[in-house]
C-alpha cells in the first residue's frame, strides 16, 4: 500500500466529498434556484467524478481499514475548531475597545489567513492555524490576553494542537509532495473535487442557516465525523 493510501485525512476528505455530493444531488432542485450552474446534470457529473476517483485510486480494503481509524483524529479536529472559535469570541469581547489590538492578534496567530477556511471545514487550514498559533503565542502576548479573562487552560490546549495533529501534517506533505505519477495525479483530482465541494458547502450552509438538519449535510466536519463503512458500497 502506498503512503498516499495510508493518509486517513486524505481518504476521509474524498469520502466526505462523496457524501456531500450525494446530499447536493438530493436537494438539487431546490438549490438550483440560487445558482445558475447548479443543475441535475451538474450534480450527477460531480458524483460520477468522485466515484471515478475512488474506483481508480483506492481499494475497498484500504478505505475500510482507514475508516476504522479516522474517528479519533476527527474528534480531535472538532475539539481544536471549537477551541479556536471560543478563543476568537472571547478575544473580541475582552478587547472590544481595542480593535487594533484584536486585529494584530489575529494577524500574528494566523486567524487572518486561516480562520475562515478552518471554520468552513478545511482541515489543512486548521493545521496551519494551529502551527501559527503555537509558533507566535509568546509570553508577552499571552500575559496581556490572560489579564483580560481568558483561561490559561484554553491557550495551553490551543498551543498543544500542532503536535497532536501531526497526522494532518504528514498527510499534507504526502499530498503536496507525491512521489509517483499516480499519486500526483490522484492528488490533483482530489484537490479539484475538494475545492468544488468546499464552495458548495459555503453556499449551501448559508442557504440552510435556519434548517440545522439540512445544514449539517453540508458541514464538512459534521460529515467527516459521521463517515461510515456503508458509504463504500460502490468502491
Amino acid at each position: 500500500m502506498s503512503t498516499f493510501k495510508t493518509c486517513t485525512a486524505g481518504i476521509a476528505t474524498i469520502l466526505s466529498c462523496k457524501q456531500i455530493a450525494q446530499s447536493f444531488s438530493e436537494n438539487i432542485y431546490e438549490l438550483s434556484t440560487i445558482r445558475k450552474n447548479w443543475s441535475p446534470k451538474y450534480a450527477e457529473t460531480l458524483k460520477k467524478q468522485i466515484e471515478n476517483i475512488l474506483e481508480t485510486y483506492f481499494s475497498y480494503d484500504s478505505l475500510a481499514e482507514l475508516l476504522e481509524k479516522h474517528s479519533q483524529m476527527h474528534d480531535l479536529m472538532i475539539a481544536a475548531v471549537k477551541d479556536v472559535t471560543v478563543f476568537r469570541a472571547q478575544l473580541k469581547v475582552d478587547f472590544k475597545n481595542d480593535k487594533k489590538f484584536i486585529q494584530e492578534v489575529f494577524d500574528q496567530l494566523g486567524y487572518t489567513d486561516f480562520y475562515s477556511e478552518t471554520k468552513n471545514g478545511d482541515h489543512w487550514s486548521l493545521y496551519r492555524l494551529m502551527s501559527s498559533f503555537n509558533k507566535n503565542m509568546d509570553a508577552e502576548l499571552m500575559n496581556r490576553i490572560l489579564s483580560a479573562g481568558i483561561d490559561k487552560h484554553l491557550i495551553d490546549r490551543l498551543v498543544s494542537y500542532r503536535e497532536k495533529l501531526t497526522e494532518l501534517k504528514s498527510c499534507l506533505e504526502v499530498l503536496q509532495n507525491s512521489t509517483s505519477k499516480i499519486e500526483a495525479e490522484a492528488h490533483q483530482k482530489i484537490n479539484e473535487v475538494y475545492t468544488e465541494i468546499k464552495d458548495i458547502c459555503r453556499i449551501a450552509t448559508a442557504y440552510y442557516e435556519f434548517d440545522p438538519v439540512q445544514r449539517d449535510k453540508f458541514c464538512f466536519y459534521h460529515v467527516m465525523i459521521n463517515l461510515k463503512k456503508s458509504m463504500l458500497h460502490h468502491v
